[in-house]
């Protein structure tokens, strides 16, 4: 548990870094959605804003959403539902990974959460600042790495796709949804992902 939050803390991008990013990048035209061929696994620029001292406290002592609450996601129903306390509260419908990019099962913790996430295309570089073009939607809630990848729930520009299995392993949801399920977990909140 604690390796896989400094593993999130290492890989934060600071306020300071991210704003020079920012600040040294010419504005970029408006970009649709790339086709789904083409399409990679999606990265935030900056996945939370945690630093290793304060991911390190977390894991030593979670906030008290994160321990009250758990998030159960049933890849065959296309569904997460969130508990707390062990009683159903409410369930959402996603969509999840494609055959050959399977989001994975298991048991995982949430490891960064961003509102309004800028989007670094993994193939150009190019980076999709919030808005109606930002593949990750308007909230972005990590749960598992690589130490290169990431994989979490986000909201999508491609509503008509909720349901389906499409994405390269994370879990879309419809914004609203999203925001509400943002609003309802923190740092630390367990995600069980079901086949």
């Amino acid at each position: 548990m604690i390796l896989s939050f400094v593993t999130a803390a290492l890989l934060v991008i600071s306020d300071w870094q991210l704003s020079q990013t920012v600040a040294d990048t010419p504005a970029l035209p408006s970009i649709s959605t790339l086709p789904p061929q083409e399409e990679a696994p999606f990265q935030p620029v900056n996945p939370g804003r945690m630093g290793l001292a304060a991911a390190l406290q977390s894991a030593l002592n979670p906030d008290p959403i994160a321990a009250q609450t758990r998030l159960v996601v049933q890849l065959d129903l296309r569904q997460v539902t969130v508990y707390q306390q062990d009683q159903p509260i409410v369930s959402y419908p996603i969509a999840v990974g494609r055959e050959g990019w399977e989001t994975p099962s298991g048991s995982f913790r949430i490891i960064s959460m961003q509102k309004d996430p800028i989007w670094r295309h993994p193939f150009t570089g190019e980076l999709i600042f919030p808005g109606v073009d930002n593949p990750l939607g308007s909230r972005w809630i990590g749960f598992w790495t690589d130490g290169v990848h990431q994989i979490g729930f986000h909201g999508t520009n491609q509503e008509d796709l909720i349901g389906q299995a499409v994405s390269h392993g994370c879990i879309r949801m419809r914004d609203d949804d999203v925001q509400s399920l943002y609003s309802q977990v923190a740092v630390g909140t367990i995600v069980e992902v079901q086949p």
